[in-house]
């Protein structure tokens, strides 16, 4: 009733080469049912991208329109300027009040 080691070994490497094997051919069948199935239709993809009419599409990144920009700034410039002018009299009173 009892087995040797080397018999319990034996017996587990004999398992190993068989799953082995046979994973070995179920991966070959199902590779070589996959593959035609799957050449056959890149093949009838590639036909179709040939038939189908180019379309061409707007540019991802719109060019810039440079002076309106140029007026965006010019605007926010002036408003800055006219920020200061109006708290020009508060913050130099600020400016004094404070010691430095």
């Amino acid at each position: 009733m009892y087995a040797s080691p080397i018999a319990i070994k034996r017996v587990a490497t004999l398992r190993m080469v068989v799953a082995s094997f046979g994973t070995g051919v179920c991966f070959m069948l199902c590779l070589g049912l996959a593959l035609p199935l799957t050449a056959k239709g890149a093949l009838w993809s590639v036909r179709a991208a040939e038939a189908s009419a180019f379309e061409r599409q707007a540019p991802l990144i719109e060019p810039l329109d440079v002076t309106a920009i140029e007026a965006q700034l010019d605007a926010a410039e002036a408003s800055v300027i006219s920020a200061r002018a109006s708290t020009a009299r508060e913050i130099a009173r600020l400016n004094r009040l404070t010691r430095r």
